[in-house]
């Protein structure tokens, strides 16, 4: 996958941390409407895979994240 996406995605997310911590995929792919929905979803993948973003789950819903947010949102 493109380095490039996979900067869009940190890029989004980081303009969007003190609005929100933690995203859908669908809504990141949805943000980046430039970019091909199937590979915003992989390259959402493979950063969780290599520990760039992190899934955190409520057990019925998947939202993905910055790491540095995976422990804050776990507490809640």
């Amino acid at each position: 996958m493109s380095d490039e996406l996979k900067q869009k995605i940190i890029d989004f997310l980081n303009k969007k941390k003190d609005v929100k911590k933690k995203y859908y995929p669908k809504e990141i792919a949805d943000a980046l409407s430039d970019e091909n929905r199937g590979a915003v979803k992989k390259a959402i993948q493979e950063m969780t895979t290599d520990g760039s973003l992190k899934y955190w789950s409520s057990g019925s819903t998947t939202y993905v994240m910055l790491p540095e947010f995976f422990e804050e949102i776990g507490k809640e």
